[in-house]
């Protein structure tokens, strides 16, 4: 699978971190943005936005638990 970022979508390989310079408010707004989607996942650490699209072992395990 080849990674595809739009404004409307991101698709990310399974296990791929995409890593974004952006502040608090750039991360607020893509939390807005993608709603409660799980993939790929949003981190913030300070100063970078992280996108995470998990292996599918680790996507079973939280289904398991909703």
């Amino acid at each position: 699978m080849d990674t595809l970022i739009t404004p409307e979508r991101i698709d990310l390989p399974p296990g791929a971190v995409l890593k974004l310079l952006g502040n608090w408010q750039d991360y607020q707004k893509l939390l807005l943005q993608f709603g409660d989607r799980t993939v790929p996942r949003i981190k913030y650490r300070p100063g970078e936005i992280l996108l995470i699209a998990p292996l599918p072992e680790h996507g079973k395990k939280v289904s398991l638990l909703a």
